[in-house]
């Protein structure tokens, strides 16, 4: 069993397996769709200070409090949706570290409750979005959480694929970021 933040870095690193690591300092590898909650809050986290996307984050943060980011009504599917949403979530906490704000670390952990009580961690595509920040709270339900992510990601072989490879590497480097020191961005 894996005890410390320590031994889940070291876990996820293994699981992304060798080879170059991808930029992690930059948006996801894949295709966010623009006006989306994921793509508003990639934007925000990879922003600098001052730009026009931490704003229009704030806005998407503060439009839904007590509920998700996104309504699951605009999505063709709940997989698609609860994707966007944990993606979101990763992004979140990207966000909160890199621009540091009360609202925005009181969100988060409304949306680590929220997501516990209604979505389901199998209801993902296999991509462990935001697994470390379901880690970070260190309760047993959002260990669990975290744990049947990855158990999804790797029961299918999804850790293979470059996205997944990138989710497990940054939610690495993001637990390093919680417990500061070496290797911390």
């Amino acid at each position: 069993m894996l005890q410390s933040h320590d031994d889940w870095i070291r876990h996820l690193t293994a699981l992304a397996g060798p080879g170059t690591e991808p930029g992690l300092d930059g948006m996801p590898p894949t295709v966010l769709r623009a006006g989306d909650a994921d793509a508003a809050l990639w934007r925000a986290a990879c922003a600098a200070e001052g730009d026009a996307a931490i704003d229009a984050a704030d806005r998407l943060l503060a439009a839904r409090p007590g509920d998700s980011l996104a309504a699951s009504g605009g999505y063709a599917a709940l997989e698609v949706w609860t994707e966007c949403e944990l993606g979101a979530l990763h992004a979140l906490a990207r966000f909160a570290r890199r621009h540091p704000a009360a609202p925005r670390d009181a969100r988060l952990a409304e949306l680590v409750a929220w997501h516990l009580e209604h979505t389901q961690p199998d209801n993902a595509t296999n991509r462990p979005w935001a697994l470390h920040v379901f880690l970070r709270e260190g309760t047993p339900e959002t260990r669990l959480y975290a744990e049947t992510l990855l158990h999804n990601a790797t029961a299918s072989d999804a850790r293979h694929e470059p996205l997944t490879r990138w989710i497990l590497l940054d939610s690495a480097r993001e637990l390093r970021a919680l417990r500061g020191g070496p290797g911390a961005p």
